[in-house]
């Protein structure tokens, strides 16, 4: 449902986690090259916010086209995963900022790379798995692919390094997925903590237009790093929007993701929306 009594709230791949009895949403900030965290007291006041800019990079081949952050808290540090290149997408990579506090001071650690694999990488998320630590991340099987966009795993030794080679988590094979383009990005990690349960939503299809939607991965158990630990649901979750996360708030969980208000492709009309996420009798995620 749309923040009710509300204006549009226009934005892009809303990454949310709570601190210290508030909320943070970090976000690049469109047309300046920085990356911002808003805080706000919860989820009917995202509008509300104070506003810290925690990332304008200098001069470099990895200060343009900064997308999708994400904000992690890892072993007692923050870390902010993003996506960036030098103006030309096809050099878009993975990089991390540490700190000590969400608001900063970051210090860049660098790109997050399989060092075998160094190609076209977006989106990278963190799964936390039995003690160890997982990289998974939108990316291109070979250098000036384009398409199609498939879901990478690696292991990793620390949150800013990946320790081992990547592995196919999911390629776009349903139609649903590449009516219009074929592409898997976005991963979230979602958990059912009723039933001990671990899944991985992501986005499916063209961001750039209303075909983009939710799929899921659910992990069935055996090494997390294998495709054959993972079901992908013939369906999709939700449809006409994508690329959020999930955070617990008010005493639920809420996926907190973005939504194309027209029918004209393009990616300047995108409204960051909140819905309740709830469980059906199988366990599985159900946004209502």
């Amino acid at each position: 449902m749309a923040l009710a009594n509300r204006p549009a709230y226009l934005g892009q791949d809303p990454w949310v986690v709570p601190f210290d009895g508030d909320l943070l949403l970090v976000q690049s900030a469109a047309g300046d090259g920085r990356i911002v965290v808003r805080r706000f007291p919860d989820l009917d006041h995202l509008h509300d916010y104070e506003e810290t800019v925690i990332w304008a990079p200098a001069d470099g081949d990895h200060t343009r086209e900064l997308w999708a952050p994400e904000l992690h808290p890892i072993a007692g540090r923050w870390y902010v995963y993003y996506a960036a290149s030098d103006g030309d997408n096809e050099n878009h990579r993975a990089y991390v900022l540490e700190a000590d506090h969400p608001l900063g001071p970051y210090r860049e650690l660098g790109r997050v790379r399989d060092p075998g694999h160094d190609t076209w990488a977006i989106d990278l998320t963190v799964l936390d798995h039995e003690g160890r630590l997982y990289a998974i991340w939108s990316g291109w099987e070979h250098d000036g692919d384009g398409f199609p966009q498939n879901l990478y795993i690696a292991p990793m030794s620390d949150p800013a390094t990946i320790s081992g080679e990547r592995h196919l988590l999911s390629a776009p094979e349903y139609d649903w997925e590449r009516s219009v383009a074929p592409i898997n990005e976005g991963p979230q990690v979602v958990r059912n903590p009723g039933r001990d349960r671990l899944f991985v939503a992501y986005s499916a299809d063209a961001s750039w237009t209303v075909a983009y939607k939710l799929g899921l991965l659910e992990w069935t158990g055996g090494d997390v790093c294998d495709r054959r630990s993972w079901r992908k649901a013939p369906a999709p979750i939700l449809t006409g929007g994508g690329h959020g996360c999930v955070v617990e708030a008010g005493g639920r969980q809420h996926l907190v993701y973005h939504r194309k208000l027209g029918t004209e492709p393009g990616w300047d009309d995108r409204e960051i929306r909140v819905a309740p996420l709830s469980w059906d009798a199988a366990g599985y995620p159900r946004v209502d």
